[in-house]
């Protein structure tokens, strides 16, 4: 199938990229030679930009703009992101061969699981979660293990509905407290088919070198009631902390 962009987002793309090689910056009549785009088209998509902070005003006097402190955060994000999956890279592969079962690594980001790696076994018996793809805090135990150390999401979700999705999942804020709590105590959590009806995962925090929760690690494979989850959740928070220990971490 083929995807027809939206000219005007393929312009933003452009003046993006330009802003971004040029160290000194840019003025409207620059960008708009150099991209041979109506200057009154570059004036729109810069104003738009600089709204949302993608780009700023370096020089006031002569309109010379310069890439944003979003666009900085953006692609510090993917550094950030990728340094992580190239220090966790064996151990999540290691994990995963050991138990047969696909292992996430995600990271909470506005208050939302997002799944940024993942190893599957050769023939994985059941369909996961793409990179890339959010969910819902409540009910992983990715996001279980980041609130655990982090009260500050857990309480952000009093007094909001907890959505189920499936019959298992944990709709009620005292419930989850509770959940939440023995996280904090074993180590490790558990997602009992709360994301998905025929799925059980078990997953670990992971810290940095300041002790604080970056993401988590989980492995994720069909519910049965002769999973040993003491067992599993034991190999899981000791991959979580090897990795912890790539990134610094002492404790």
């Amino acid at each position: 199938m083929v995807v027809k962009m939206s000219r005007t987002a393929v312009r933003t793309i452009h003046i993006l990229e330009l802003i971004a090689r040029e160290s000194k910056g840019l003025t409207l009549s620059e960008i708009s030679q150099e991209l041979e785009i109506p200057i009154t088209s570059v004036n729109d998509i810069v104003k738009a930009l600089r709204e949302t902070e993608m780009i700023e005003l370096i020089d006031e006097r002569s309109k010379v703009y310069g890439i944003g402190v979003k666009a900085y955060s953006i692609g510090n994000a993917f550094i950030v992101n990728t340094s992580l999956i190239d220090k966790t890279k064996s151990v999540i592969e290691e994990l995963g061969r050991t138990t047969g079962k696909t292992v996430f690594l995600g990271k909470e980001v506005s208050g939302r699981i997002t799944y940024i790696y993942k190893y599957e076994p050769e023939n994985p018996l059941v369909a996961t979660c793409s990179i890339g793809s959010r969910t819902s805090l409540h009910c992983t135990s990715l996001g279980k293990c980041i609130m655990a150390h982090k009260p500050e999401l857990l309480a952000s979700l009093e007094g909001k509905e907890l959505k189920g999705r499936t019959a298992w999942s944990i709709t009620d804020y005292a419930e989850l407290v509770k959940d939440v709590k023995l996280v904090g105590e074993r180590g490790y959590a558990i997602d009992d088919r709360e994301q998905n009806d025929h799925l059980l995962c078990i997953g670990a925090p992971i810290f940095d070198s300041h002790g604080d929760v970056i993401a988590a690690v989980s492995i994720s494979g069909l519910y049965s009631e002769e999973v040993d989850c003491d067992k599993e959740g034991r190999m899981v928070k000791d991959a979580a902390l090897r990795i912890s220990a790539r990134l610094g971490y002492k404790g």
